[in-house]
């Protein structure tokens, strides 16, 4: 009596050649990049979000550098499916236009970050990231209403909350 090996969806890729490795060390190695480029990420959305709490604007160049970096994730291929990338800076865009459009009622740097949010984690993940986002700052909102700290009119830096929805969205 003959047994038949069905190959498991792993083993069939494992079988397959490659000039680096084997998956597993591929794989590992994509892991290692991914970690990188979000502790990157991370520094460079602290360092926007202290600006943005102390002088409430955030460099062009700072933006620049991390629009920058967000492209050049893309551009050697960390995370997959291009139109996910494409639609998350889409939305980003409109952010921007809504920004121009309404005399920066949502600040310009904060639609930047959002664009690149979009470019960076794509269409899903920058939608968990502005609902943790949104839903922080409507508490934070709430809070100084309800404290008598400040009034409708008040504004706050916006950065801090998405820099949380960008940790919420990574340590998820």
């Amino acid at each position: 009596m003959s047994h038949v090996h069905v190959l498991q969806r792993s083993e069939a890729k494992d079988l397959r050649g490659s000039g680096f490795g084997d998956s597993r060390e591929r794989s590992v190695l994509k892991v290692w990049e991914i970690k990188i480029c979000n502790a990157l990420f991370l520094i460079f959305q602290a360092v926007c979000s202290a600006y943005d709490i102390r002088i409430r604007a955030v460099p062009r160049w700072l933006l620049l550098c991390g629009s920058a970096l967000a492209a050049l994730t893309r551009l050697i291929g960390i995370g997959s499916g291009t139109w996910i990338y494409v639609w998350g800076a889409l939305a980003g865009s409109a952010f921007l236009i809504v920004s121009k459009c309404t005399d920066e009622a949502l600040g310009f740097a904060d639609s930047w970050m959002i664009f690149v949010l979009g470019v960076y984690m794509g269409i899903w993940k920058l939608a968990a990231a502005l609902s943790i986002a949104f839903f922080a700052a409507g508490i934070w909102s709430l809070g100084k209403v309800v404290l008598q700290n400040g009034g409708y009119k008040d504004t706050f830096p916006f950065l801090p909350f998405l820099t949380a929805g960008y940790l919420g969205v990574i340590g998820w």
